[in-house]
């Protein structure tokens, strides 16, 4: 039999190795969401500070700006201190030690946070860079929770950046960069809904009790993850028999225990409840069940501006108007959902429904658009909307430009100390 010989193969004779893909030389976590959403805060803020620092000191000044102290001069990041600003500051260097009794109204986490990052630093950091910092990583995990969050309800890669991008265009976006606390309630809410989506109910349990030491309207956020939980378990009664059900009552410890400090270090645990009573100038808040008739009023004064028959002043453009027009779209935006995702939209729906009602229950809706910002169902919507009409897609665009705008006009307000909610 007579043998074949294969001849040995020269390495010079096989050709250059296959070109390794450039993706794969790049590592992962600087491809993945968190880096990408990191790049698209960071540049986010470095567009609001250019903002405040080209427009800022050409523009007139009023009451919002401190007259001393933080904020009172121009720098870098004193544009973030603005108004109820003053307040968290106040408890973030003294904790809730002041004789002014309004101060009992603000909720501790973000205070909290911003001196646990001047604490670690030795306060080599002073308190508008701790609270930057802050705001910077609450509303970097905000976004990537909402990406997530979007991706359950999208297919594709497109949609649930848009809805990304709804959220940090959204017209009192800029009180997540600004000394506020709206960051770090997003940023725990968030996560908390993307966690009950998850099935991880440990960790939603978990960022539900800081959470509700964040603001009283953490509670439409324990709503929305209970209704999830049920939903799980396919709306079935019997499927609340479930040991992790304890984690809806437990998620109310981070508002206890803020009452029962307020109860040591005042003598009340409803101290902040009842901090506005008797201030002249929060008057306008009382508690009023008829939601109704607070619609009313509100719809009747915003009609009145639009056509003219009273002035669009800055206080009813700011206090009536953007608010009662947000609980409107909030209002188609939580309809609509339900009518587009059936069983899987109603949790997101009755968040949106459980919030109007707690924004309006004080008889005014003053400051409402702010605190629709975590609203993230009437992101969820306008996208939900533009996908399914693929003919419509500029719309999301169109809207996105237009809340940018805005958000722009009402920014420029507030660093020069104009009410913006």
């Amino acid at each position: 039999m007579t043998s074949t010989a294969v001849p040995p193969v020269s390495l010079d004779d096989a050709g250059p190795a296959p070109e390794t893909p450039r993706a794969a030389r790049v590592p992962a976590w600087l491809t993945g969401d968190f880096a990408k959403v990191l790049a698209a805060v960071i540049a986010w803020n470095v567009a609001l500070i250019a903002v405040a620092w080209l427009f800022g000191p050409a523009s007139p000044t009023s009451e919002g700006i401190p007259k001393t102290g933080i904020g009172s001069t121009w720098s870098l990041l004193a544009h973030t201190y603005r108004w109820d600003a003053g307040n968290y500051g106040e408890i973030a260097q003294h904790a809730y030690t002041s004789s002014y009794v309004p101060l009992r109204a603000f909720y501790p986490v973000f205070p909290i946070c911003v001196w646990l990052v001047q604490t670690i630093s030795f306060h080599l950091i002073g308190l508008l860079v701790a609270g930057f910092l802050v705001n910077l990583v609450a509303t970097w995990l905000a976004a990537v929770a909402l990406l997530k969050i979007a991706r359950f309800f999208f297919t594709g890669d497109r949609a649930p950046w848009l809805v990304v991008a709804a959220f940090l265009t959204a017209p009192a976006a800029f009180f997540l960069h600004s000394f506020y606390s709206e960051a770090v309630f997003c940023a725990l809410g968030f996560w908390a809904y993307l966690f009950a989506l998850r099935r991880q109910w440990v960790w939603m349990g978990l960022c539900l009790i800081p959470l509700t030491a964040s603001r009283i309207t953490a509670a439409v956020f324990v709503g929305l993850c209970f209704l999830e939980f049920w939903r799980s378990k396919d709306w079935k009664l019997r499927g609340l028999l479930d040991w992790r059900l304890l984690w809806f009552p437990a998620a109310f410890l981070g508002l206890g225990t803020h009452m029962v400090y307020m109860k040591l270090r005042t003598g009340s645990a409803m101290a902040s409840f009842n901090a506005l009573k008797g201030v002249a100038t929060w008057s306008y808040h009382k508690f009023n069940p008829n939601i109704f008739a607070t619609a009313w009023t509100e719809a009747k004064i915003t009609a009145h501006a639009l056509l003219g028959d009273i002035p669009m002043d800055g206080w009813t453009l700011m206090s009536h108007v953007l608010p009662t027009i947000g609980l409107v779209l909030l209002l188609i935006s939580s309809v609509y959902v339900f009518v587009a995702l059936r069983a899987k939209g109603i949790p997101l729906a009755l968040f949106g429904i459980a919030s109007i009602v707690m924004l309006t229950i004080n008889n005014n809706v003053v400051s409402v658009h702010r605190y629709l910002l975590p609203c993230f169902v009437m992101y969820v919507a306008l996208v939900l909307f533009t996908e399914r009409r693929p003919k419509l897609r500029g719309v999301a665009y169109a809207v996105l430009y237009a809340n940018a705008t805005i958000g722009a006009l009402i920014f420029v307000r507030f660093i020069s100390g104009y009410w913006a909610g």
